[in-house]
């Protein structure tokens, strides 16, 4: 009797054992689990779901890049997760963390370690995360696969298919490892506090002194500025100082990321606001004329008044016009009546010239000498005829010679 009832329990050890290894998930029995995985095994690319209201497994939650195996070595079809490993030893006399079995012997795990150590990480393997590369278990950052080994219970089922999308999420662009790094043994998603990634403060990417024209379009403080933790996950960026599209200048404008151990890094860079466009001058009237004599302060003031200048669109004050009109000057200080030329052009605040240019000014005698009179006993009518008075109905004409 106690040897069959050790047959029997040993025959529903196998039977247990075989039901958490091979047999395809039961889709009823599954709803019960907090998650879904599916795995896009053409894509290199997981993806965890949640329960719609309906208790579909629609909602997705999470993605991850991995790597699976080469010649398709890792299985399509539905499978429970099964046991869970905190280290466990791979195919080649290698060991992996944070393992959690699929089907079989494909596992989800770390990329791989030359011994349990975790400063003894396969770097150039890790570096290929998001490709096909594993011996048929699915590769994953050290973070992605504590997650798995933490939230999905044994049970959870697994979905391996092939497809051309990588899933709802897309797919997660994995952190590389610089190899000539003195860290490159460790793989920077791990949490270990020994990890000496953790230590390492963030990175500001996209940061550079830039120089804009006065009164342009603002730019951007944002754009192009990224910023990422040791880890590779992408942090927020604060902004501090602003510059003025108006006013020339240089302008100090503060990047400061913080990842969520409170390491934080500071890049400032400098806007410069630069005037370099000519201004733009313009007469008014391209005659002027003057009857009187004026000081020379207001005659230039008065020539200037007949410019209008702009800069950038702004219209500038007389102050920054010029006039040259030394010939005018002269001849109003000695009565020289006549036309003459006045030269003009403007000049910003950046020092700018513009184009130069000219206008006349007539000047005019403001009493000028009156004309010859004729000889009132002798007028003549400009033909050459003189007409004198006669009695009435009487007229003399006398033609001269």
């Amino acid at each position: 009797m106690q040897k069959l009832k050790r047959v029997l329990c040993g025959l529903m050890a196998a039977l247990m054992l075989f039901a958490s290894v091979g047999v395809p998930v039961n889709a009823n029995a599954a709803t019960k689990y907090k998650y879904y995985i599916k795995i896009n095994r053409s894509q290199n690319c997981v993806t965890i779901y949640k329960q719609d209201d309906k208790g579909a497994y629609t909602v997705p939650v999470k993605a991850m890049a991995c790597s699976t195996g080469v010649n398709n070595a890792t299985p399509l079809g539905k499978f429970p997760l099964g046991t869970k490993y905190r280290w466990h030893v791979l195919m080649g006399n290698v060991y992996g963390q944070y393992c959690s079995r699929i089907h079989d012997g494909v596992l989800f795990h770390s990329v791989y370690y030359s011994s349990a150590d975790p400063s003894k990480l396969a770097y150039n393997s890790y570096n290929r995360l998001g490709q096909t590369a594993s011996h048929g278990c699915v590769r994953l950052c050290v973070a992605d696969a504590k997650w798995i080994y933490d939230n999905c219970a044994s049970g959870t089922t697994v979905e391996i298919y092939d497809g051309k999308d990588p899933g709802p999420l897309g797919k997660p662009t994995p952190v590389k490892i610089d190899t000539s790094s003195k860290y490159r043994g460790w793989d920077p998603t791990d949490p270990d506090p020994k990890n000496p990634w953790l230590k390492v403060k963030p990175t500001i990417t996209g940061a550079k002194n830039k120089t804009v024209e006065r009164c342009a379009k603002k730019i951007s403080l944002t754009k192009d500025i990224t910023a990422k933790d040791s880890a590779g996950k992408t942090l927020k960026v604060k902004v501090t100082g602003t510059y003025k599209p108006k006013v020339s200048g240089k302008y100090k404008i503060t990047y400061t990321a913080t990842d969520a151990r409170g390491l934080s890094t500071k890049k400032s860079i400098y806007i410069t606001v630069a005037d370099t466009k000519k201004p733009y001058a313009k007469a008014v009237s391209t005659k002027l004329t003057i009857q009187e004599q004026m000081e020379e302060a207001d005659l230039i003031r008065m020539l200037k008044e007949n410019v209008k200048a702009t800069d950038s669109g702004e219209e500038l004050p007389t102050s920054h016009i010029i006039v040259s009109a030394a010939n005018l000057i002269a001849a109003m200080k000695s009565e020289k009546y006549g036309t003459y030329t006045v030269k003009y052009c403007a000049k910003d605040k950046a020092g700018n010239i513009s184009a130069k240019h000219t206008f006349k000014v007539e000047y005019v005698n403001p009493n000028p000498e009156p004309e010859e009179p004729t000889d009132p006993e002798n007028p003549a009518d400009g033909e050459g005829n003189v007409t004198v008075d006669a009695d009435p109905g009487q007229e003399l004409v006398f033609t001269t010679e």
